[in-house]
């Protein structure tokens, strides 16, 4: 049976990830998101030492590598939660350190001097992120289940030249670009075939010759993680960056890569649980007709509504998560077959209720929900940005339909 009682450490990464939430990221919140130039309203660069200084940017990195050695999904979810209470942006770089583990430490790649050359890299500097590159300007969800035509799914060309691939293409919503030093990039290395037949994914190092990068995406919400346009012209790499084997296609390269989703689930459940407590508070203060709204059945309904749905967002997420560890570590030694539609299905439902609850927050503001000096119309835009982020709520719901 699950345990929903969280272990000592738990305990002290959820505290560590709320007092950084409160004290570094909320204070800065509201200022980067309202800041008219996207450029300027990612991460900050003190933001990212101070992350790495508490051990949050590095926990998911193995400890043989200088990281925090975390590597279960639940822990993982916990502290999503919490840095997304802070501001829903933040929980790119958490996201940034799992992918980059779940890629090197897979047999996707090649060899252990590069594991040991970039997960070193990544723990030495404070302000290492990466980036994976996935869409392109006219191919995106398409990618996710996949369509699997020699027409369809991104054209990003990667051509072999003896010991050398020659990569050109560009991609675009591309997560950490400016900080990232890292690129994951997916590539076709065979045209004729699909995406599952035909692609491959390949490391390309920021200042690698041909690397550019263009304009910087101006978005309604999730403004805390910059996403910019990735170009690269005849981009030439060693052929032990390409991890995996060649056209080994994308279903393959993305099951090395566990529990993205339900991070950016816990994460949806942390932006919502802030508007629940903004709002809980407003209504207790704020009078209407002579009482507190909160006193007022039709508030009291909404507010439950919220309460209820942030609850089982949250046990949704969470049994994911176990489900997942228990997948691919086990439970006293033993290994609980996975549900491949548990993590899509927990991911869009905590994306709606992130949705539902940011909207009654709105409503019970009233005037004061849709003004720009409290963050309650910024948890409404970050909310529903979000729907668009992974392919977007229909994909998760059709992703987890497959599973049926």
């Amino acid at each position: 049976m699950f345990d929903y009682r969280l272990t000592e450490e738990q305990i002290a990464l959820q505290k560590l990830a709320h007092e950084f939430a409160e004290k570094e990221v909320r204070p800065i919140g509201l200022e980067l998101d309202h800041n008219p130039d996207p450029a300027k309203a990612a991460y900050m660069e003190p933001l990212l030492e101070k992350a790495d200084k508490v051990g949050l940017r590095t926990m998911g990195i193995p400890e043989r590598y200088g990281g925090g050695g975390i590597d279960d999904l639940f822990s993982h979810c916990v502290v999503a939660e919490e840095l997304s209470w802070g501001n829903r942006g933040i929980c790119g770089m958490l996201l940034s350190a799992t992918k980059i583990t779940h890629i090197l430490e897979s047999e996707l790649c090649p060899s252990e001097e590069i594991r040991e050359k970039w997960l070193r890299a990544y723990c030495d500097d404070p302000h290492f992120l990466i980036s994976t590159a996935t869409t392109e300007p006219n191919s995106g969800s398409e990618n996710l289940l996949p369509y699997s035509a020699p027409d369809s799914g991104y054209r990003t060309s990667a051509v072999r030249e003896g010991d050398e691939y020659v990569i050109n293409g560009m991609k675009h919503f591309v997560s950490n670009i400016g900080w990232a030093k890292l690129y994951f990039v997916y590539v076709r290395t065979d045209q004729t075939k699909g995406v599952d037949e035909g692609a491959s994914l390949m490391m390309i190092p920021r200042d690698t010759p041909g690397v550019s990068h263009g304009r910087v995406h101006d978005k309604m919400g999730y403004r805390l993680n910059l996403n910019r346009e990735l170009m690269m012209d005849n981009v030439r790499i060693p052929v032990e960056y390409r991890l995996g084997p060649e056209n080994c296609g994308v279903s393959y390269i993305r099951r090395h890569m566990r529990g993205d989703a339900l991070i950016n689930a816990a994460a949806m459940v942390g932006l919502a649980r802030a508007a629940y407590e903004d709002t809980l508070e407003y209504a207790k203060t704020r009078v209407a007709s002579g009482k507190p709204i909160i006193e007022h059945q039709a508030i009291a309904s909404k507010i439950i509504d919220m309460y209820t749905g942030i609850e089982a967002a949250r046990a949704y997420v969470l049994y994911g998560a176990w489900r997942v560890d228990a997948a691919w570590n086990g439970v006293d030694g033993k290994k609980i077959p996975g549900d491949p539609k548990m993590s899509a299905s927990a991911s869009y439902f905590a994306h709606e209720v992130a949705c539902d609850v940011t909207r009654a927050a709105m409503e019970i503001h009233g005037g004061m929900g849709v003004m720009r000096e409290i963050p309650i119309e910024m948890y409404f835009r970050d909310a529903h940005n979000m729907m668009h982020s992974d392919g977007g709520n229909i994909m998760k719901r059709l992703k987890a339909i497959r599973g049926l």
